[in-house]
């Protein structure tokens, strides 16, 4: 069987072989590589073995041998429970609430969204979040609606000022802690190592009686785990040692943008702000 494509704008710069991977979606990585290896890809009428040629607008791609190329799409059985916070023709910016996976479970965030959206696959783009937050961590994730936007944020991730609301015993005004973080694969969690692992340094504060965490670093789990080794974990997180209790403390509370270029420079240092709910 036989199956034609035309690159839209959402497809544009994007590799001929990441292009094909999200459009062949049923399709897996392995026969997608022979596909090229026996150049069984015409490429606006030529055959092809290119894996890295960037897409442009009006490409056509004829693939050749294959079937059952895409997988069903079950974001439509979704319950969407999320708040939006913000949303215009690129970005999606909502409040997620805790104990809601990213991916990869039923009603998760990322098919909540796509609901919302009314997703329907036309290109090789598919909404995605700009970073990632913990199943049981509730906050703000932003989306992009876009190839273009979801390139740029994500490329200028460093620099955006990522600030969260936490419930510990920890009780200093101010300290900035940078500590060695290593996965602990039996447990599934990341624990501090002084002499092994990657850096990970996060500023901590009291405001009031609100106990705020701002990441310099984006590692898994590094606020959990430093807060952990600072002997003062998060409420309700119990795999670093925290009390029991309804929920995980945790909240994604505010976020800054800055260094946005190519288009996206009146997003620079707007903040959005999303209040945790306890």
């Amino acid at each position: 069987m036989n199956k034609k494509f035309i690159a839209k704008n959402n497809d544009v710069n994007r590799s001929l072989f990441k292009y094909l991977v999200n459009m062949l979606d049923n399709v897996p990585v392995s026969r997608i590589e022979k596909l090229f290896r026996e150049k069984d890809v015409k490429l606006n009428n030529k055959r092809t073995n290119d894996k890295q040629y960037k897409l442009q607008l009006g490409d056509e791609i004829l693939v050749y041998g294959l079937k059952d190329i895409e997988k069903e799409q079950t974001h439509f059985e979704s319950d969407i429970n999320f708040k939006v916070i913000y949303e215009d023709k690129n970005l999606l910016i909502v409040d997620k609430a805790p104990n809601i996976a990213m991916h990869s479970e039923p009603n998760s965030l990322n098919d909540q969204v796509l609901k919302y959206l009314n997703y329907k696959k036309t290109s090789s783009f598919i909404p995605s979040p700009i970073g990632r937050i913990d199943k049981k961590t509730s906050g703000l994730v932003v989306y992009a609606k876009n190839y273009q936007a979801l390139l740029e944020f994500e490329e200028k991730q460093k620099f955006f000022d990522k600030v969260y609301q936490f419930v510990s015993d920890f009780n200093e005004n101010e300290k900035i802690v940078t500590v060695k973080l290593k996965k602990d694969i039996k447990n599934e969690k990341m624990v501090v190592d002084p002499n092994f692992g990657i850096n990970a340094k996060t500023i901590f504060w009291i405001e009031g009686n609100r106990k705020y965490a701002q990441i310099l670093t984006g590692k898994k789990h590094q606020i959990r785990a430093t807060l952990s080794y600072l002997k003062c974990p998060i409420l309700g997180d119990t795999k670093y040692g925290g009390k029991r209790a309804r929920r995980m403390y945790l909240h994604s509370y505010s976020i800054k943008f800055h260094n946005l270029a190519n288009g996206f420079e009146e997003y620079n240092d707007q903040i959005f702000i999303c209040y945790p709910h306890w």
